[in-house]
């Protein structure tokens, strides 16, 4: 008597499916946090883009910053989704960017001050990305 091995057994095919269960429990947390990774990379560059049309808008205006993010578009900053922050599922324009913003400061301000800044809402509890006039961007963890 041959025995027909064409297919799997009900064992083979539970314990498949238990290593995959597996897998995905164990990986899930590292998929999440590469996620929240790039969002906080995406979010830099956006503020780093932020800062070269600003500073462009100063050069073109007596060293002066724009009233708000919005005069940046679309002369100093050609895409709108620079204004959205990738951490939130809400979508920012130049007219309602999801960034803070600090108006009234010159090229001649302390290069350290912050001048724009994430909404508190936009990297949940973890911190906030910022901003500094000499273009520097950081991301600030919050202390609880």
């Amino acid at each position: 008597m041959k025995r027909n091995n064409a297919g799997f057994t009900i064992v083979e095919f539970i314990i498949v499916i238990a290593v995959y269960a597996l897998l995905t429990a164990a990986l899930t947390p590292f998929v999440r946090m590469i996620k929240e990774r790039a969002s906080l990379i995406n979010c830099a560059n956006n503020l780093r883009r932020i800062s070269l049309g600003l500073h462009l808008y100063a050069a073109d205006h007596d060293e002066a910053f724009p009233q708000n993010l919005g005069a940046l578009y679309p002369d100093y900053v050609k895409e709108i989704k620079v204004f959205d922050c990738p951490a939130t599922a809400a979508v920012g324009t130049p007219e309602d960017p999801e960034y803070k913003y600090q108006p009234g400061l010159k090229e001649s301000s302390s290069p350290k001050e912050i001048i724009v800044e994430d909404l508190e809402k936009n990297h949940k509890s973890s911190g906030r990305s910022i901003l500094r006039i000499n273009g520097s961007v950081e991301f600030m963890t919050r202390r609880r």
